[in-house]
C-alpha cells in the first residue's frame, strides 16, 4: 500500500495563476508528504498552465479545452484518484476538493487526514477557514496578501427557508465555534471527503452535479452526504485561508441575502437563484418543508418579486423550473441508498 496516494489534493483552475505561488509554497511547507496533487484547467487564457507545467512538474495537471467548471472539474479529478485506489481502501483514502485561492497552515493537510482516520463515522470534514486580503489599490502582481482571523467559513449552516450560509463569516475568530464541530455541510472552497462516502454518493456518472455547473454544488453533495448517513465535522486546529471572490453575506435575515444579490455578478446571481431550486427540488423532504412553509414561502415569494428586476434572477427561476424533471429523475436515482430520516435531517434547519 502506497501512503503517499492516500490523500489526493485536487486543485481546479481558471486564471488564477496569481494564487498559484502562494497556494504551493504553502503545500510545500506541510508536516507531511503524503499526498499527490493534480490540477484541473478550465481553459485558463493567463498563462496558467504554463506557469504549472514549468514551475510545478510534480502535479498532474489536465487541461480542458474550454472552461468545464467547478462540478464537472472536479469531478475529473476524483475519477482520476478513484482510479489510483483500484481494489483499494476506499474508506481510508481522502480527496480534498480545494480552491487555487488557498493558503494551508503547515499542520493542516495531516490534521485533517489524522481526524478522518480517527471518527470514521465522517464522511467529510473541513477546516477552520479564515479569509485573506489584497488591497486592491496595489498592482496584484507585486501586492502582498494579509492572512486576517476572520471567519471566511466554520461549515455551512441551512435555515428553515432553505438559504444556506457559511457559519461566522465575517466574524472575528474568537474560538466561538471550535466546540460545535458537526455541522450540515462544509463549504466546497476547502473540503476533504472520505472516498467511499464520495462513491456512495455518486449519481450516475457524478459526484458534484455537473449541471449546476458551479455554485451551490457543494450544497447539494453536502445534503447528498447527510442523506446518507454521514457526518460533517469542521477541525479548527487545521487552518486555511481563502480568498473568496464572492463573500458568504453576513447578514442571517433573508431580506439581507436578497439585497446582497445587487453585488453579484449576472451570472453568479444567475447560477445562484437556478442552482438553489434545484438543490430543493432533488434533496428535500416533502414533511420538512411543509412544516418549515411559513419560513420557506415568504422567501420564495420575496425572490421572485426581486426577479421582476433583475433578469438573471428571472432567467435563473425560469431555468431552475425547466430542470426540475431532471433533477426528480436524479432525485429517484439515489433514493433506494437513503438511510436517514425526515427527523435526522430536519434537526439541521435552523
Amino acid at each position: 500500500m502506497d501512503e503517499a496516494k492516500r490523500l489526493v489534493v485536487n486543485i481546479v483552475t481558471w486564471n488564477s495563476r496569481w494564487y498559484l505561488p502562494g497556494l504551493f509554497a504553502s503545500l510545500d511547507d506541510q508536516e507531511t508528504r503524503e499526498f499527490t496533487v493534480t490540477v484541473v484547467d478550465n481553459a485558463s487564457n493567463d498563462g496558467t498552465p504554463t506557469w504549472l507545467q514549468e514551475q510545478r512538474p510534480d502535479a498532474v495537471l489536465l487541461r480542458n479545452a474550454r472552461n468545464q467548471g467547478f462540478a464537472r472539474a472536479h469531478n475529473q479529478a476524483i475519477t482520476l484518484a478513484l482510479s489510483r485506489w483500484e481494489h483499494q481502501d476506499l474508506d481510508r483514502r481522502y480527496v480534498l476538493v480545494a480552491n487555487p485561492d488557498l493558503e494551508f497552515s503547515p499542520g493542516a493537510l495531516r490534521i485533517l487526514t489524522a481526524y478522518m482516520e480517527a471518527h470514521p463515522s465522517v464522511g467529510s470534514c473541513g477546516p477552520k477557514l479564515l479569509r485573506a486580503f489584497v488591497n486592491a489599490d496595489i498592482d496584484p502582481e507585486t501586492a502582498e496578501a494579509t492572512r486576517s482571523d476572520q471567519i471566511d467559513s466554520m461549515g455551512l449552516c441551512i435555515f428553515k427557508s432553505r438559504r444556506v450560509v457559511d457559519r461566522g463569516a465575517g466574524e472575528i475568530d474568537r474560538g466561538q465555534y471550535d466546540d460545535a464541530p458537526e455541522v450540515f455541510g462544509l463549504s466546497g472552497a476547502c473540503v476533504l471527503y472520505r472516498a467511499s462516502a464520495l462513491l456512495a454518493a455518486k449519481t450516475g456518472e457524478e459526484f458534484f452535479d455537473e449541471d449546476f455547473f458551479a455554485y451551490k454544488e457543494d450544497v447539494d453533495l453536502a445534503w447528498r452526504l447527510r442523506s446518507l448517513g454521514f457526518d460533517a465535522h469542521v477541525v479548527p486546529n487545521a487552518v486555511v485561508w481563502h480568498y473568496r471572490r464572492v463573500p458568504s453575506s453576513q447578514d442571517r435575515s433573508w431580506l439581507g441575502a436578497l439585497q446582497a444579490r445587487r453585488f453579484r455578478s449576472p451570472f453568479v446571481n444567475f447560477l445562484s437563484t437556478r442552482n438553489h431550486g434545484w438543490t430543493i427540488v432533488k434533496n428535500d423532504r416533502l414533511a420538512n418543508l411543509m412544516l418549515h412553509l411559513s419560513w420557506w414561502l415568504p422567501y420564495e415569494i420575496a425572490k421572485a418579486v426581486a426577479g421582476l428586476f433583475s433578469f438573471s434572477q428571472l432567467k435563473g427561476q425560469a431555468t431552475s423550473f425547466i430542470g426540475f424533471p431532471k433533477m426528480i429523475a436524479k432525485r429517484f436515482k439515489l433514493r433506494p441508498a437513503i438511510k436517514t430520516s425526515d427527523v435526522d435531517i430536519r434537526k439541521w434547519f435552523i
